[in-house]
């Protein structure tokens, strides 16, 4: 199977497929599934990751994340880097896009051809399809190692913070400043860690004896555009937030831009914390609270425990769960000096 015969089956060009498979270049969304649907059907291997998997290198370990553009991923690939790198493994990066064909087609290409292991951050904790594959690369011996999202109803290593206390603190540290209305800009439900900060949203609201309004709750996607119309939208009701907790870093950033257009300011017209350090506004010493954790050291600490399991002589069946360490760190944006209308 190639690509032309990909091609042949789907009815498209060959330079159609080729885009979609290295995720470039503009292909109709439906086209996009179809030709996915194709390849993983055909279990079709592309020629570029073909010829790097077919040299019984057994050195290469494949890295699945859903936004390579996401700092935070950035970092997990730097920390996962560093110790392949001095362990003297190859990575091999395949970014899903938030899309679950996609991240279907790239396990198939982990279980069909020699990788020596898997990490991935998967895009739902509950997706059947992608559990099944987890399953059968553990099956075939090829360890896994989730970070940053879990998956339900099966034991496999991973690395992960406790997103619920995390944004507990961030919005009881609002609470703390006597903000009353308290608004957030959600991730996507089918995200465990999305779920997670929401639930602690929840936890602080109630232990904090405010009234949780079903207005300031805005279903967000941890993706910047969809960020920047939930904040407009929830500063355009009748009565308005005076804080929002934003869920990941991008969210954040769409969150600010729509501050910016409105020309408010955060710590004295409004008040914001957000999920996850955005390091160019660090650099740039820009007030911004955050609840932190450190990427690179989730990177590394799953790439350890990756070849801890390549270093066993005996398989086990318990799994490692580590859950490292979040901090809070308030900058002023927390606060407001408009008092009036908290």
């Amino acid at each position: 199977m190639n690509i032309k015969e990909i091609a042949e089956i789907v009815g498209v060009s060959s330079a159609t497929v080729s885009r979609v498979i290295n995720n470039s270049g503009s292909v109709k969304e439906e086209t996009r599934q179809k030709v996915l649907a194709a390849i993983e059907k055909y279990n079709y291997v592309p020629s570029q990751v073909a010829r790097s998997l077919s040299t019984n290198d057994t050195s290469i370990i494949g890295v699945i994340i859903p936004d390579i553009e996401n700092p935070f991923f950035s970092g997990v690939i730097r920390g996962i880097s560093e110790v392949a790198e001095q362990n003297k493994y190859n990575i091999m990066f395949f970014g899903t896009n938030e899309t679950p064909s996609i991240e279907h087609s790239y396990l198939q290409i982990a279980l069909a051809e020699r990788l020596k292991g898997v990490i991935i951050t998967p895009i739902s904790e509950n997706d059947k399809h992608t559990r099944d594959m987890l399953i059968r690369l553990k099956q075939a011996g090829v360890p896994v190692v989730l970070v940053d999202r879990d998956i339900s109803d099966v034991e496999i290593d991973g690395v992960f913070i406790d997103n619920k206390a995390g944004a507990y603190q961030g919005v009881n540290a609002l609470i703390d400043e006597g903000h009353r209305k308290i608004g957030i800009i959600k991730g996507p439900s089918r995200s465990k860690p999305g779920r997670d900060r929401f639930l602690g949203y929840l936890k602080a609201m109630e232990d904090g004896e405010l009234m949780v309004r079903d207005e300031y709750i805005a279903k967000g996607n941890f993706k910047i555009d969809m960020a920047y119309e939930r904040t407009k939208e929830l500063l355009s009701l009748d009565d308005p937030p005076t804080a929002i907790f934003t869920s990941n870093n991008f969210t954040t950033i769409g969150c600010l831009k729509a501050l910016t257009e409105l020309d408010l300011t955060i710590g004295k017209d409004i008040s914001v914390i957000g999920f996850d350090e955005i390091q160019i506004l660090k650099d740039i010493d820009y007030k911004l609270s955050v609840i932190e954790r450190d990427a690179i050291l989730q990177g590394r600490e799953a790439m350890n425990i990756l070849l801890a399991r390549l270093e066993e002589t005996e398989r086990t069946d318990k799994y490692i769960k580590k859950i490292l360490p979040h901090r809070i760190i308030l900058r002023g944006s927390e606060k407001i000096r408009t008092t009036n209308n908290i």
